[in-house]
């Protein structure tokens, strides 16, 4: 089973993308239409998919497939179409909201470890000053 990741950092599961008739397909296993309908109606987040293997190892990039064409549904395949879009004010405006989507997620990124850090620096400061009341200084 292979594996896509979209400008968010959201990694999803599938069992084929690929490029056929002008048109992306990416193939999904035991998923809602819906809930697949909401994550691919989302232009800005599609800007750039990742190909990543099982490991999440990154294996390439799938870039410009932004127009959400439907979900096929064969048996439990779900199959997402997208294809690219002819419009360059459409593809500026797609690019702007995915460099925004990419810059939140890494601000959420750096907030969270400059949280873990200054919690570090406490317990670091607590424990000196244990020290400290330890040697009766």
């Amino acid at each position: 089973m292979e594996k896509i990741r979209l400008i968010d950092g959201s990694v999803h599961e599938v069992t084929r993308a690929e490029i056929t008739n002008g048109r992306l397909e990416v193939d999904f296993q035991g998923r809602d239409a819906e809930e697949l309908q909401d994550t691919f109606s989302v232009p800005a987040l599609l800007t750039n998919i990742e190909l990543l293997t099982e490991n999440e190892e990154k294996i390439g990039d799938v870039p410009g497939w932004t127009v959400y064409g439907g979900v096929m549904t064969l048996g439990n395949t779900k199959t997402v179409i997208l294809t690219k879009a002819l419009d360059m004010t459409e593809q500026r405006l797609t690019n702007a909201e995915a460099r925004a989507i990419a810059a939140n997620t890494a601000a959420e990124v750096a907030k969270t470890m400059s949280t873990e850090t200054a919690t570090q620096v406490t317990d670091l400061q607590m424990a000196i000053c244990e020290l400290y009341e330890g040697m009766e200084v």
